[in-house]
């Protein structure tokens, strides 16, 4: 019986709008072709980020949104790039970017080291810092919760609503509780907040701004209804 081999996503980047022809993108990709056949590994796609700083976040970069947005069901759950900086220079990037790709269900792989980096463990700054995200996340959540709670006792005090920002059940009530569903739903399955907006678009839903979805809003929206069934 012959072995399938593992489909597998390169992702290759250089940050300097000058380095965009000359031997980068090259060099990259011959080491993950090398990596990937030394694993008896396939590369399907490489995804080329061109001229974007190691420092910008995940979903701010054109490329690696399409990938991990990608990735899933019969699409390969695999990436592997050159070195771990190909992903972020900055450490706490490169962190959040991990935790991005672990909530898609996505291992990374570096061509130079063979190390997965998602679930790495052997660099005692890296496992420091994802305790303290981590434990951040845990804190902001409590805060949030806490914040919430005070503001329903002042507004049931007042015997009204507090003025501001309407909430999106009051500006799409005939859309909110689908969407709310769907954003649950969502991201219970493991899709990346960049999905769900791209879904969110592409079935015409009416955002809060009336306008089309962006990540953040589905993010803000997604914390308030888990927080709400916590």
């Amino acid at each position: 019986m012959m072995n399938i081999p593992k489909e597998v996503f390169g992702y290759v980047r250089v940050s300097g709008k000058g380095q965009i022809e000359g031997d980068g993108f090259e060099r990259q990709e011959n080491a993950i072709y090398a990596f990937a056949e030394s694993k008896g590994w396939k590369v399907i796609r490489i995804f080329r980020e061109k001229g974007v700083s190691g420092t910008v976040e995940s979903m701010d970069r054109e490329a690696f949104a399409e990938m991990l947005g990608l990735c899933g069901g019969t699409l390969p759950t695999t990436i592997v790039v050159e070195r771990a900086d190909r992903l972020a220079r900055d450490l706490v990037v490169g962190e959040l970017l991990f935790r991005e790709c672990e909530t898609a269900g996505v291992e990374v792989f570096s061509a130079d080291s063979g190390e997965e980096l998602v679930h790495a463990n052997s660099d005692p700054t890296r496992v420091l810092i994802r305790q303290i995200l981590g434990a951040l996340a845990q804190w902001e959540k409590s805060a949030l919760v806490k914040k919430m709670r005070l503001a329903r006792e002042r507004i049931k005090a007042r015997g009204g609503r507090c003025e501001g920002a309407k909430p999106y059940e009051i500006l799409n009530a005939a859309e909110a509780e689908p969407v709310k569903e769907y954003i649950l739903t969502a991201r219970s399955r493991g899709d990346s907040f960049h999905q769900i907006t791209k879904q969110l678009n592409i079935g015409k839903f009416k955002s809060p701004k009336g306008g089309r979805w962006n990540s953040s809003t589905v993010f803000k929206l997604y914390t308030r209804y888990a927080n709400e069934q916590a």
